[in-house]
């Protein structure tokens, strides 16, 4: 009942000071090296980082820490050649051509979580044989729905190593974290992962940046790596990367975004949750892991009685630690009054749902267009998100995400549309992988955005990886 929601080739398994807001995205000279982490600095920037509480959960503050993004522990080092990698895109339908060889690593690094310092995992991939004048930019790939617990960590998985590697192949430092409660190595997660949560994923991801250029700094000293970011994901991984966006100038100002690609991402989570409680969909299933997983993280899992009928209370949290898919359990339900009280499901339908503590508030906050925290916009005119859709997505409606799109261009982010024909859940990021690296080579290259193309909602077409 748990839908993966993954790109194919990831399979489920210290303050700043001065008073004058700025963007974390300013147009600066960028030399080569990571600077020291900064978390808020300024006025607006501060009044989140020390009040990011939200729907009624213990009042907390970002750490101001200067060892965010310290690695702890370095695991697992893996080298490719270009022919292996030219082997792996052949084998996984990748329209990726190698040009260097890479180097992955495995690790554990020092992020943060409601206020608290904690561990995290990721891996770290880059090309080894550029030559040292060779500028080096980051691409954050943040990956979709892989399972709740620690046993579904993504970067354990020989697909996550391969992808990491083709990504830094193209002369990317590339990230792939694994999220809070996804560790892959040391003691275990204490809770769930918070899924969806937008602000727990942001945080680790860019503490994972911070992380990857400690590590090129001391394992590639030559290399030329540079803060430049563009995040990429998919589904979940594509929720993250619009929450990356909305949360890097409060959280890592140091840090330059340089544009973003969300495909197929649940932007409008209220409105996906609706659908996924009207009936029973493939997103019902993780809508039930939503419920169960976030409400740990803001504070409300001793009420997931109000959710769901008994013993699923009591059961879901375990089973989502034991199973990465749901698990049997999960898969046996055939309608959705088996697992969720009808008094629930009537209140999702309600209008005042989003007002309804703490439910239907933690799916408005976790809804790109309706959540309080406010968008600082990058003040550079190259800056763009791409925004992705499939046509025949089953689990993402395209519809709503149609939707989303309007009512986020409407707020003022500068979105580019792509929906790929006949693409399912999936297919699209796999389709349109050739549109996506080329967004990105742009986004790179500061090419300004086509004013013109912006806001724009075009009919579905034939993208360029479609079989």
């Amino acid at each position: 009942m748990l839908t993966c929601l993954s790109v194919s080739i990831v399979a489920c398994s210290g303050g700043g000071d001065g008073d004058d807001d700025h963007d974390g995205n300013e147009d600066q000279a960028v030399d080569c090296g990571f600077p020291t982490p900064r978390v808020a600095g300024t006025l607006t920037t501060d009044t989140l980082a020390n009040a990011p509480a939200r729907c009624g959960m213990p009042e907390y503050a970002w750490l101001r820490a200067p060892d965010l993004g310290e690695i702890v522990a370095r695991h697992q080092l893996f080298d490719y050649t270009t022919i292996e990698l030219e082997q792996i895109a052949a084998a996984e339908g990748l329209s990726i051509q190698p040009v260097y060889a890479t180097a992955v690593e495995r690790i554990t690094y020092k992020t943060q979580d409601r206020g608290a310092l904690i561990d995290a995992t990721a891996m770290i991939a880059y090309p080894t044989n550029l030559a040292d004048d060779v500028p080096v930019d980051t691409l954050l790939y943040l990956h979709g729905t892989a399972g709740m617990s620690d046993i579904c960590a993504p970067s354990v998985s020989d697909n996550a190593l391969a992808l990491a590697g083709l990504f830094a192949s193209q002369g990317y430092l590339v990230v792939l974290p694994d999220y809070i409660g996804l560790k892959a190595f040391g003691s275990p997660s204490p809770e769930l992962h918070p899924y969806l949560v937008g602000e727990a994923t942001a945080i680790a991801s860019l503490d994972a940046v911070r992380a990857a250029g400690q590590l090129v700094a001391t394992q590639a000293p030559a290399m030329c790596a540079r803060p430049r970011v563009v995040p990429f994901g998919a589904s979940q991984g594509g929720h993250a990367a619009l929450w990356v966006d909305r949360i890097a100038p409060y959280y890592a100002p140091e840090l330059q975004l340089m544009g973003v690609v969300a495909a197929v991402p649940p932007a409008d989570l209220l409105e996906q949750g609706r659908r996924a409680l009207g009936a029973l969909v493939p997103s019902s299933g993780n809508m039930v892991a939503y419920l169960t997983a976030a409400s740990s993280w803001y504070g409300v899992d001793n009420r997931i009685d109000e959710v769901f009928v008994s013993d699923w209370d009591v059961r879901l949290p375990q089973i989502l630690r034991n199973n990465c898919d749901g698990g049997p359990e999960l898969k046996s339900v055939t309608a959705l009054d088996q697992i969720f009280l009808p008094a629930f499901l009537s209140a999702a339908m309600a209008p005042d749902f989003p007002n309804v503590s703490p439910w239907g508030c933690m799916s408005s906050e976790g809804s790109l267009m309706s959540t309080s925290v406010s968008r600082i916009t990058p003040n550079r005119d190259s800056y763009g998100i791409l925004y992705m859709l499939g046509s025949d997505d089953q689990t993402v409606d395209p519809a709503i995400e149609r939707s989303s799109f309007t009512t986020l261009c409407n707020q003022g982010m500068p979105l580019e549309f792509l929906e790929c024909a006949g693409a399912g859940h999936s297919d699209a990021p796999s389709w349109g992988l050739e549109e996506i690296l080329t967004f990105i080579d742009a986004r790179f290259a500061e090419v300004p955005i086509d004013v013109n193309n912006l806001c724009q909602v075009h009919a579905a077409s034939v993208c360029s990886g479609t079989p």
